[in-house]
């Protein structure tokens, strides 16, 4: 029977960790949207990583073309973008996406899409019937001690 033989590390090699597999992608991602003013080492030192790491995570987050003014003009516009992808998502919808199960998916990026531009407004996402009825009867009751 064969017996199982642990690898020996020596102690002062490291294994190399993902930093998506540290957080530190998302921290760094946090940190650019809470403070865009910030330089790459201001956010490295932060988050507690190298600063080629913070170029790397928004190199991919803003993307190849998209810039730092563009990630300043989503945040203030974000309620307006969502708007834009339901309207695109609904007008896309014609006879030949309808009979096919597409349609189905194009409603359901518009409702997420509306959702999310009414989540960022402040406004509700659902109505919950039960606190409108127990609104309704609060006022009934304020007027019959009228």
């Amino acid at each position: 029977m064969a017996s199982k033989v642990t690898p020996i590390i020596e102690p002062s090699v490291k294994p190399r960790v993902k930093s998506a597999n540290t957080g530190a992608a998302l921290a760094i991602r946090k940190a650019k949207m809470k403070y865009p003013e910030l330089t790459n080492s201001q956010i490295a030192k932060r988050v507690g990583c190298d600063p080629a790491n913070v170029h790397r995570v928004l190199k991919r987050f803003l993307g190849k073309n998209n810039t730092e003014q563009d990630l300043q003009d989503y945040k203030e516009h974000k309620a307006d973008v969502w708007d834009s992808v339901a309207m695109r998502a609904v007008m896309s919808i014609d006879d030949s996406k309808l009979s096919k199960s597409s349609a189905a998916q194009l409603m359901m990026v518009a409702g997420t899409a509306f959702d999310k531009s009414q989540l960022v407004r402040g406004q509700a996402t659902q109505i919950n019937v039960t606190v409108l009825l127990d609104a309704v009867q609060a006022i009934k009751d304020m007027r019959a001690k009228e």
